[in-house]
């Protein structure tokens, strides 16, 4: 089944309690938290502490995406990130399989993103070293943005390469995801959708995610 993940950059920081009882009330899979550093990408965001304060409003999967310049850095400067997955940005890695050692030391599964000028084939040999590739279909930084094109193709190529090397690999994208497109990138191998302002802006957001199950459920991946 596709799952949801809902991004709380998108969320209303003054309720971000409410936010995440709200989300999972609506149907979400889990929640995902970008943490920017102002340095990797031009904006700030979450934190480790907003893991720690938020963990007692739900029992769902918390999906941490570091979008910062010393990645290694920050792992090892905190005992624990109370996260499920901890994605790490491909182009801030210098030893990657050392960055991963780094996220299983704290319990985790390993993620690794993908910014939109990132090729899949950069990434081949390190397929069955983690347990989420993240595809993003915008340059991170911001919200809102338009999907870019090119993204549903890397999307097959990298379940391409998934079900030959690692065929449990989930693969997620973030970026421009919205009730209209949810089922093509389902179709295109996509498992978890990354929503942010299309879900918390949301006139209705349960209905918005039923709409989504609903035209993933009609339009299967082959």
């Amino acid at each position: 089944m596709l799952q949801i993940s809902a991004s709380l950059l998108a969320a209303d920081y003054a309720r971000l309690g409410e936010e995440v009882r709200r989300a999972e009330s609506a149907g979400v899979d889990s929640f995902h938290f970008d943490m920017m550093d102002g340095h990797y990408v031009p904006n700030l965001a979450l934190t480790p502490d907003h893991l720690t304060a938020l963990r007692p409003y739900t029992s769902l999967p918390f999906h941490v995406h570091l979008e910062l310049s010393n990645p290694d850095e920050v792992l090892s400067g905190f005992r624990s990130f109370r996260a499920d997955v901890i994605i790490v940005q491909w182009d801030t890695l210098a030893h990657p399989v050392d960055s991963f050692d780094i996220i299983r030391s704290h319990d985790a599964r390993v993620g690794l993103g993908l910014s939109p000028d990132n090729q899949i084939e950069e990434i081949v040999r390190f397929v069955q070293d983690i347990d989420l590739l993240l595809i993003l279909g915008v340059y991170p930084g911001f919200g809102g943005q338009s999907m870019l094109p090119g993204t549903v193709e890397k999307i097959q190529a990298a379940r391409g390469i998934a079900e030959d090397l690692n065929p449990s690999l989930t693969i997620a994208v973030d970026g421009g995801v919205k009730t209209e497109n949810a089922a093509l990138l389902g179709k295109a191998g996509a498992d978890c959708l990354i929503m942010g302002t299309a879900l918390f802006q949301a006139h209705d957001m349960k209905q918005t995610v039923k709409e989504i199950r609903e035209s993933a459920a009609a339009s299967p991946r082959r």
